[in-house]
């Protein structure tokens, strides 16, 4: 089964609320279920933060406060999406059985007190979780209410490694499995170099405090088994889940770090949902664009390159804030900026326009002790009437009467960019161009979407999946460190059919095993891009930073530049090296390959210097064909099954824009129709049919 298939499929778009019984007096409930009725809410998800109320004592289980509240809920007609609570084990638990819990690089313990402070390879810990989700699952079944479960919750948040004696045997076996005998566990991790060559398997351990610099394949593999780790532990949930209770959908709300999601979606859910919090980009000084909360929509497609339609589990309802880090050095508290009016439903319809069939607000009411007093959910603690709720109330009213348009159509894209587990983790490990590389990702994203071209994220492997390349016409693989030759076939295929390849910096010259070609840069890459690298250089020097299209002005071009030399006559430079020694040299080329190109970019991606490239590879405003609209304004194109093509437009702007159309245009949304000149309103979002 292809991963787009694995999506979450509905007649009714989903809106609704995380509500959390166990943190309210009983007698308030009915009074909150009745008012989620009342505002237009028709599911709640609920469960994953209670595992001491599910099993006070090891082995006695009592879902009787649930039961209780799903009374309610089908008194008020919500649907219900459980969550197994094993992301908060219970004190007697932790106690009981120390084994279980998490263990930071340096062996310091991370002990109860907060979440998320097990590892997923203790077998106590393996045991104790099935039998509070077997136990669970099993009461909760045939409940008419609950249509699906979450998995977990929020999966290698805050840490994303653990090195507990357990993880130790546990990636020892792994690499057995994997190598099967030590001499070629040696050669794949190059252990000549240094004396590290191994004798024994009882010398294997995951990556330990040293004098300098870790073994790079060695942090490769144990970067793949943090990932395996979690998806085996997910698993073991999900075939429960799925046993028992076949017709409620498993899923799991991601994306966070150490979790290669192209196999995690393949195993361990029926689709993949999201967590949407767009103030974390609010917070952001390093971006260069001041719509910042539109970057949340590469988040979001890449969520949809895993799963096509998918539910967001957690939308950002009013301004976050998390306080209580204070003897943890390592992290800090924070209170984010609220919402201004409008930007709660503008980030709503920001999650449906990129392929979310249901989303539900984080939370109901904000919480009144713990960690997330400054979380503000929808309601605040004494439930009086605010703009947050009347917003939500809005939303609900427009999603009721879009629903089956919502369900019914499905994002088109006609651009790419292609993203890999093995690559992103080798950004951890060569972290002195590491952060370039997801700052590239970002920089083409946000250049892409101020040109209003639909863009999808992808997997490199998702390339292999039917359909995937259906009226694309550009792909951008900024890193593309690690590559093998049998991975350019597809590529190149694209290319020689009338598609741009555009390729970042150093891409091509190691294997999967994070060992250098034994080839001229770019490696496997040469002969395709049709040059060679003749030298490369980090460049600290900002003046120096700079290249020259051979149309337009000189643009940004930071931290490492690779002087490139075409190799055949057809190869075309489209920007020089403006500096140093190098100065004139080729920076940037285009290789003709069929009736497409192969594009290598010799630095890295910055904003400016991609929407050059876009102008010199000739990349037209993808809104044209309709009307004029400016950047500040995301454009996604959904389809219809019967090949009818929408626009959703948003403004991400506290000004007004004028949206000026080439011909009448009818808004779904606002169910009328728009002529000439139209005025789209700070934050405001259009959802047009294009004839």
């Amino acid at each position: 089964m292809s991963n787009l298939d694995k999506k979450f499929q509905t007649d009714e778009f989903l809106l609704g609320v995380c509500y959390y019984p166990e943190h309210w007096p009983e007698t308030i409930w009915d009074d909150d279920f009745r008012r989620m009725k009342e505002m237009g809410i028709n599911t709640v998800r609920m469960g994953e933060t209670a595992w001491n109320v599910m099993e006070p004592e090891e082995g006695k289980y009592d879902f009787s406060l649930f039961d209780r509240a799903l009374e309610l809920c089908e008194r008020y007609g919500l649907k219900v999406i459980l969550g197994t609570p094993t992301y908060a084990p219970p004190a007697w638990l932790t106690e009981r059985y120390p084994e279980v819990l998490r263990v930071d690089f340096r062996g310091a313990v991370m002990q109860h007190g907060s979440r998320r402070h097990y590892n997923y390879t203790s077998p106590v810990y393996w045991r104790l979780c099935e039998g509070i989700v077997n136990a669970l699952i099993g009461h909760y079944k045939s409940h008419p209410l609950v249509i699906g479960w979450q998995i977990d919750n929020e999966l290698n948040c805050h840490s994303d490694t653990s090195f507990a004696d357990s993880d130790h045997d546990a990636f020892r076996s792994w690499c057995h499995k994997k190598y099967r005998k030590l001499e070629t566990l040696n050669e794949a991790w190059g252990t000549a170099f240094w004396a590290q060559t191994y004798t024994s398997w009882s010398q294997i351990y995951l990556p330990r405090p040293t004098v300098t610099y870790h073994n790079p394949s060695h942090l490769l593999d144990f970067y793949r088994f943090t990932s395996d780790s979690a998806i085996r532990f997910a698993k073991l949930q999900y075939k429960i889940i799925k046993e028992a209770a076949p017709h409620q959908f498993a899923t799991h709300n991601g994306i966070f770090g150490n979790i290669d999601y192209r196999p995690f979606t393949e195993q361990t859910v029926d689709f993949l949902s999201y967590d949407s919090y767009p103030t974390f980009q609010l917070m952001r000084d390093d971006l260069p664009v001041k719509e910042k909360d539109r970057l949340s929509g590469k988040h979001l497609s890449k969520v949809r390159g895993y799963s096509s339609k998918y539910l967001i589990l957690e939308q950002q309802a009013g301004p976050g804030g998390q306080t209580g880090n204070g003897l943890n050095n390592d992290r800090g508290d924070y209170l984010q900026v609220a919402p201004k009016p409008g930007q709660i439903r503008l980030w709503t319809w920001q999650s449906i326009a990129h392929g979310a069939d249901g989303v539900l607000y984080f939370r109901w009411r904000t919480c009144p002790y713990g960690a997330e007093t400054l979380w503000h959910g929808l309601n605040d603690y004494g439930n009086q009437p605010n703009r947050r709720l009347d917003e939500a109330a809005r939303i609900a009213e427009e999603t009721r009467r879009l629903s089956s348009l919502i369900v019914g159509t499905s994002v088109r894209a006609t651009a790419l960019i292609l993203t890999d587990y093995d690559n992103d983790s080798n950004c951890k490990i060569d972290r002195h161009t590491g952060f370039e590389y997801w700052r590239s990702e970002e920089n083409i994203y946000l250049a892409l979407s101020c040109r209003h071209i639909g863009v999808n994220v992808l997997d490199l492997k998702a390339l292999a999946e039917e359909g995937v390349l259906d009226g694309v016409n550009l792909i951008f693989i900024p890193n593309a460190q690690l590559l093998e030759p049998k991975e350019i076939e597809q590529l190149e295929n694209f290319a020689l059919e009338g598609g741009t390849v555009v390729f970042g910096p150093r891409s091509g010259y190691k294997n999967r095993n994070n060992h250098a070609h034994q080839l001229p840069f770019p490696g496997v890459l040469r002969q395709l891009a049709g040059i060679s690298v003749e030298d490369i250089t980090m460049v600290t020097d900002p003046a120096n930073q700079r290249i020259q299209f051979t149309e337009g002005q000189a643009k940004n071009a930071p931290t490492l530049h690779e002087v490139l030399r075409p190799e055949r006559e057809t190869v075309e430079v489209l920007a020089r090296y403006t500096e140093d020694y190098y100065a004139g040299a080729p920076a940037i080329t285009c290789s003709p390959t069929g009736k497409g190109a192969i594009v290598y970019c010799g630095t890295f991606f910055t904003l400016d210097n991609v929407n050059a490239l876009l102008d010199m590879l000739m990349t037209k405003d993808g809104f044209s064909p309709w009307g004029n609209l400016p950047s500040e304004a995301e454009v996604v194109y959904r389809i219809d099954t019967e090949q009818q093509l929408y626009a959703i437009v948003l403004n991400y702007s506290a000004n007004s824009l004028n949206l000026e159309l080439k011909h009448p245009l009818f808004d779904c949304l606002n169910e009328q129709h728009l002529y000439d000149t139209h005025v789209l309103e700070p934050y405001g979002i259009r959802w047009l049919k294009l004839s």
